[in-house]
């Protein structure tokens, strides 16, 4: 089936994925070896891949990734929501509905509508990607048929996507080998006394580096380490799990299965059952379990994340002002950009943490941290937006990457909603 436009909207309840939410769209986020965008491009092979969200964090992320705002061009169009869960079962779920359609249709899962389909002699070029309303308006008038789908998914917040992370790697497999974007199995490769259980089970990119004494096991799920890493001596790998572009994981880690991590990351201590976006660093011993941790986090030594109560009980958190019961019995840190948290910081069960934190705190810190808060008391000051923007801009100059207006502007946005 051959998709001429495919177009990925944010799905009305952003907030349901703070604090990722405060700077990027929902998109940009990393479920497994991909993030969301070049997944779905990936299941559809389609090289008109539009976005539709909020404008400040579309166009960040735009600029970012160097990609051009192209608009429609002749032919079909599939829009679909990426809180999706992008994988196999979806693209063969659609085909069999749409391969035939000659009906513009709305695709309806439970009741709730995952998106749109407009065959291919659908006038579409009045259609503006770049409107702030609602993509119904645009079609209110033409006939849609209501396609029921089953044997997906969509996942509603951050832990949801933490849950997956497994079985995303594993389907993930499929679309490495067939866009070649994995060199081989390490079967293939010579790598002097690394311990490999199941080797064929085990993907390495191209000029990454694994020292003796490293323990690789996919046993269990499959294990990518993708280009230009670096696995140092003592380290424990087991899958499924990814490893990013350029990333170092730090003498002795521990990297339980699923577990994801980005690109330009620096890693060590325990880890397991957690997803770490790009430039993102936890380099010290110390446990993060069921986490999430943005872009620019810094976590510093013997920092520890509790990811299950005493009780056995599910977590209830807080995203901004609403308390969510997430029917989960683990669930540790779920962490904003740019925060960071001194030695020996200890976070309580299902905490939550905005952007541009300083966290540090004798004891746990409390399970809900607003952004720029310096410190974690009741009592602690708020971290002044024109410095938390200097420093901002120091630590990405270190990896020679410039803060954008667009991206300080979210922040400086952010800073307004706590006045």
């Amino acid at each position: 089936m051959n998709i001429d436009n495919l177009i990925l909207l944010e799905p009305e309840n952003v907030d349901n994925f703070y604090p990722f939410s405060i700077l990027h769209p929902i998109w940009e986020l990393r479920t497994g070896t991909f993030k969301i965008f070049e997944k779905a491009q990936k299941l559809f092979n389609c090289n008109n891949l539009l976005f539709k969200g909020r404008a400040k964090q579309k166009n960040t992320f735009l600029k970012k990734y160097n990609i051009p705002n192209k608009k429609l061009v002749k032919g079909n169009a599939l829009f679909l929501y990426s809180n999706l869960d992008f994988n196999t079962q979806l693209l063969n779920t659609l085909i069999e509905q749409l391969i035939d359609c000659k009906i513009n249709s709305k695709l309806i899962l439970n009741d709730n509508t995952i998106g749109y389909y407009f065959h291919q002699n659908t006038d579409l070029e009045n259609f503006n990607i770049n409107e702030d309303n609602d993509i119904s308006t645009h079609f209110q008038n033409q006939t849609i048929n209501k396609i029921n789908l089953t044997n997906i998914k969509i996942n509603s917040y951050l832990w949801d996507y933490i849950y997956n992370i497994g079985d995303t790697i594993s389907d993930d497999i499929n679309y490495l080998k067939f866009f070649n974007l994995i060199s081989d199995n390490i079967s293939n490769n010579y790598y002097e006394n690394v311990i490999t259980i199941n080797p064929n089970n085990i993907f390495i990119g191209n000029e990454v580096k694994i020292s003796p004494s490293v323990v690789l096991d996919a046993s269990q799920g499959p294990i990518i380490i993708d280009n230009n890493s670096q696995i140092m001596p003592q380290s424990t790998i087991i899958g499924p799990a990814y490893i990013g572009k350029n990333t170092k994981i730090k003498i002795g880690a521990k990297i339980y299965y699923n577990t994801a991590i980005g690109e330009h990351c620096k890693v060590g201590g325990e880890i397991e059952d957690s997803i770490i976006q790009a430039y993102t660093n936890k380099q010290h011993d110390g446990f993060l379990g069921h986490s999430f941790l943005s872009e620019w986090v810094n976590l510093g030594a013997d920092t520890n994340t509790s990811d299950l109560k005493n009780t056995y009980s599910n977590i209830t958190v807080r995203l901004r002002n609403d308390e969510i019961k997430t029917n989960k019995m683990f669930l540790g840190l779920l962490c904003g950009d740019h925060t960071k948290s001194a030695i020996n910081t200890q976070f309580n069960t299902g905490t939550v943490a905005g952007i541009c934190g300083i966290l540090v705190k004798e004891g746990f810190l409390p399970n809900y941290l607003p952004s720029f808060v310096w410190g974690g008391k009741k009592d602690s000051p708020t971290y002044r937006v024109d410095k938390a923007i200097n420093v901002a801009k120091i630590v990405m100059a270190r990896r020679n990457i410039e803060l954008s207006d667009l991206d300080e502007e979210l922040i400086r946005d952010e800073y307004k909603l706590l006045r």
